[in-house]
């Protein structure tokens, strides 16, 4: 889908893009703990009155694709370099050439020199209660002269003009028509893909979804076709512009004059004019700069010098910044703090009083860390989990074996592993470190207790049930986070419930839709749809107020909270006696 990425959210309801279907309002991968997910400017505002920042990536670059969660770029000579969220591996692609790349929901293609396909991500997509290999980063044998990945599905042009798709084919997005075609553009929203290709003559084909007439194209001939959310725009062969689909924000309703080429998205459109400036319509989107661009998708551009940039700060998580020198996690525990470098290094804050180096990560490459009560908990990137610091109770000895999340708690510490069975060692008064059978995508290790979410969407919890912070009620969850004495979660539609000790309004019902919530000592913060944080409960220290702007995570600690930015930078809030802020 080039233009229209769309990620395959971990966390909650995501309005951006849609993803508001019951079909599909829970996400949570198992290889995240969902934690990492945001969108910021999601549902709400219009267009910015400003240009955003602009973030240069020196080239020569050939083509770039800016999805919704990462974004990567071509070279002229032919390498590939990706940048964005990296969790199931959709922005780290492999060695070699590549003639084209198209960024996907959690998954990119690309088109080698050969003409064969390489897809590098996840090829799961979730459905009902749980996830299904549907296999759209798993492309057919063949030689291809173009790619297009979708949110969970994938299309490309063979050079007899051939259709071949593969993934998520509930809708029969996956399933092309016969004909000779000159380009494939695979868009849509989780559940709900579908398709645009442009047969040889020009005329549109269109298949899938069809709710918002977004698979239903006008009569013409079409030079060009980008699918986005629920609407699909196309370059006539005159240059004009022609929408349809989704029209609610006006992302349908293309300007006046002649373009050479369009990138639809979820509510907004942008098009690139003759004059190589770019144009966009619709809602929620960011003004592009000036300049002289040979190429647009998204909100990236490759301007004629080779070069490429990115703009704005509307939460779209396409991160206009290099890999280079930032965060992909942060993780509060008691009195410290450790984070995940884009790089895969550690890098840990904080108290280290009793000098026992929980904030002295050891070495190596990690996908995850987890910050507890003066020791730290991480999941290499190979699924092995290391610890270090305190090691009361045996709580930083881990077993081995394949994790894919781990979550270090005050005296014990439980993980799930990568068959999604949990495993937990250290303090086991009350049960806490004995976990149930069964499989589970998510688990939050608390103090003296433990629940995590099954794969069906359900809450268990074991262990010490004092003020009933172990008892969860009834409902669908994306996630789950144990605090001291009272836990909270994130449910499918986006609320939040909270149960457990009810201290100055902590486990209080909160109104609005979240994509992630953590509960600390006797705080709790969550992460709303459009990027912004909302703490409540004590907030002693300031740890509850959090600054404003947009987020991609929240971590809420003992007295401190910290929370990551779009640009990978760690902002905390909250008592600093200890130096719980992040350093530089």
């Amino acid at each position: 889908m080039g233009a229209l990425s769309v990620a395959n959210r971990t966390l909650a309801v995501m309005c951006r893009r849609g993803f508001v279907s019951e079909r599909m309002t829970g996400l949570v991968a198992m290889a995240l703990l969902g934690l990492l997910l945001a969108l910021g400017a999601a549902c709400g505002g219009g267009e910015s009155s400003e240009v955003g920042k602009v973030t240069q990536i020196d080239g020569p670059f050939a083509s770039v694709s800016a999805g919704y969660s990462h974004t990567c770029g071509v070279r002229r000579g032919g390498t590939v370099l990706c940048w964005g969220l990296d969790k199931q591996g959709q922005a780290t692609p492999p060695d070699g050439e590549f003639t084209s790349v198209s960024t996907g929901g959690y998954h990119t293609c690309g088109v080698r020199r050969d003409g064969s396909v390489l897809c590098w991500g996840s090829n799961q997509t979730f459905r009902g209660l749980g996830y299904e290999t549907t296999g759209q980063a798993t492309p057919p044998e063949g030689v291809f002269v173009s790619v297009s990945a979708g949110p969970d599905h994938t299309c490309g042009v063979l050079r007899d003009g051939s259709l071949r798709c593969w993934g998520d084919d509930e809708h029969g997005q996956a399933t092309p028509p016969e004909g000779e075609f000159a380009s494939v553009s695979a868009g849509g929203n989780y559940g709900d893909g579908y398709t645009c290709g442009i047969l040889s003559g020009g005329s549109l084909r269109c298949w899938g979804y069809d709710d918002d007439g977004q698979a239903t194209p006008p009569e013409g001939e079409f030079a060009s076709v980008s699918a986005g959310g629920s609407h699909a725009c196309g370059v006539r062969r005159d240059g004009l512009v022609e929408c349809w689909g989704d029209d609610d924000d006006g992302q349908a309703t293309p300007p006046e004059g002649e373009f050479v080429s369009v990138s639809a998205e979820w509510r907004s459109t942008c098009g690139l004019r003759r004059d190589g400036s770019i144009q966009c319509w619709g809602d929620g989107y960011v003004p592009p700069p000036e300049g002289e661009f040979a190429s647009v998708s998204a909100t990236c551009g490759v301007l004629r010098d080779g070069h490429i940039q990115c703009w704005g700060d509307d939460g779209r998580y396409v991160w206009a910044t290099g890999p280079e020198g930032v965060f992909a996690s942060v993780s509060s525990g008691t009195t410290h703090t450790c984070g995940v470098m884009r790089s895969g290094s550690v890098q840990c804050w904080g108290d280290d009083e009793y000098e026992d180096g929980w904030v002295t990560p050891p070495e190596g490459e990690f996908a995850s860390v987890s910050a507890g009560n003066a020791y730290t908990c991480g999941v290499r990137r190979g699924g092995s989990v290391a610890c270090w610091g305190d090691d009361e109770y045996g709580k930083a000895t881990p077993p081995e074996g394949e994790f894919a999340s781990v979550s270090a708690g005050m005296f014990h510490t439980c993980g799930v592993l990568r068959d999604g069975s949990l495993r937990c060692w250290g303090n086991d008064a009350h049960g806490r470190a004995t976990p149930p059978e069964g499989w589970f995508n998510s688990v939050s290790a608390g103090n003296g207790y433990t629940c995590g979410v099954r794969t069906d969407g359900l809450v268990e919890c074991w262990g010490y049930d004092e003020y009933g912070r172990a008892t969860p009620p009834e409902g669908w969850f994306n996630s789950v986070s144990a605090g001291s004495f009272h836990t909270c979660g994130a449910q499918r539609d986006g609320s939040v419930r909270c149960w457990g000790l009810d201290i100055r309004g902590v486990a209080a019902p909160i109104e609005g839709v979240f994509l992630s919530v953590s509960a600390g000592e006797n705080h709790t913060c969550g992460l709303r749809q459009d990027g912004s944080v909302r703490c409540w409960g004590d907030d002693e220290y300031g740890k509850a107020t959090p600054p404003e702007g947009v987020f991609l995570s929240v971590s809420s600690g003992y007295n401190h909270t910290c929370g990551l930015r779009q640009d990978g930078s760690v902002q905390c809030w909250g008592r600093n006696r200890n130096i719980v802020l992040p350093p530089g």
